[in-house]
């Protein structure tokens, strides 16, 4: 799944952090880009949390690039090359015709705008041949993780058609709002894409994201703090973002002392099995999935090694588990939307 995102990569010397943190991990895998006032001391920091938000953290669709995008008629299970409703057609159609237009259709209907613009910006990225794992997920991951999951709803247009959006419509519309036209200063990434293409060498990777500064924004974000974040999960050519919501620390071994490799300063190295919980991408329905056998989660054991100072800092690791997240990321919810998506707001339930 999933499509990447261009994400701004905050240029390091522009966020000085202390120097015993920058000089055991690579400036890109240094905790400050993802937050601030980090506890980095091992044994303040929670062996389990779990972010709990009401209603938020749903499971949602990534919308595929060959299959449409939002173009995606998912109610009737069609996509490419779809004729329209003209301002008359559209006004003599019913509830249940409407309901099978795409997301992106009903949208330009809810603004009375007939030409379709926003279809037509979508039918410039999708793309028939395009590979399966390519979509929104950098929308959907966001969109997910600060929205309460949308209900159906029935809106009037300019025209007083009643325009019927299923859930998975309007999820399809804030993750598109998400991927595209949204853009803020304060995005955050920690960690880059480790791969170009290709199975890249495991050194190369292991400070792209060091897993002792994972540890201390795993811990600190959901144990300490109540708040989630976004991993790419699949650390070679395809992306999966997926919201990050839980997880549980396991210790495997504990010793005193340093190993070759270890950080300067390194006085004890504990081999930690931490499980994260996420949520997973699901199909499209017309009723909301939370609590019910359509909210999907998942789970992954990630294996590292962290290395702790005298004075009980995290200054280090490793990874031993050769599955672990690429990437960390977040984006702040909008705080109002701009035209021409002024009516979204309308829909959510927030």
């Amino acid at each position: 799944m999933l499509h990447f995102l261009l994400l701004i990569i905050l240029i390091p010397t522009l966020f000085a952090a202390p120097l015993s943190i920058q000089d055991h991990w690579a400036a890109i895998s240094d905790p400050i880009l993802m937050g601030q006032n980090f506890e980095s001391r091992y044994y303040a920091l929670p062996t389990k949390g779990e972010v709990i938000q009401k209603n938020k953290f749903w499971s949602g669709d990534y919308w595929a690039l060959n299959k449409g995008n939002i173009n995606y008629r998912w109610h009737a299970m069609s996509s490419f090359k779809l004729k329209s409703p003209t301002r008359q057609e559209a006004m003599s159609m019913n509830q249940a015709q409407l309901a099978q237009l795409s997301p992106a259709e009903k949208f330009d209907l809810l603004n009375g705008r007939y030409e379709y613009p926003l279809k037509s910006e979508i039918e410039k990225i999708s793309n028939f041949e395009a590979k399966d794992w390519e979509g929104i997920c950098h929308g959907w991951a966001p969109a997910s993780m600060n929205h309460q999951e949308p209900s159906p709803k029935t809106l009037l247009n300019p025209d007083a058609i009643a325009v019927p959006f299923g859930s998975s419509d309007i999820k399809a519309l804030i993750s598109h709002f998400y991927a595209s036209p949204y853009q803020v200063a304060d995005t955050h990434q920690m960690g880059q894409r480790c791969s170009n293409g290709r199975i890249t060498i495991d050194v190369d990777c292991q400070q792209d994201l060091n897993a002792g500064a994972f540890h201390i924004v795993l811990t600190n974000m959901i144990g300490l703090q109540n708040e989630g974040f976004i991993a790419d999960l699949e650390r070679f050519k395809e992306v999966w973002n997926h919201p990050i919501k839980a997880y549980y620390v396991e210790v495997k071994k504990d010793s005193r002392g340093s190993k070759k490799d270890s950080a300067p300063g390194t006085v004890r190295t504990i081999n930690l099995m931490t499980t994260i919980y996420y949520t997973n991408g699901a199909g499209n329905f017309w009723e909301t999935v939370m609590d019910t056998n359509r909210q999907k989660m998942g789970s992954l054991k990630l294996n590292y090694v962290i290395e702790v100072d005298a004075y009980g800092q995290i200054i280090g690791g490793e990874w031993k588990s050769s599955e672990r997240p690429d990437f960390l990321w977040k984006k702040a919810r909008p705080l109002y939307f701009f035209h021409p998506y002024t009516r979204l707001a309308e829909l959510l339930n927030d």
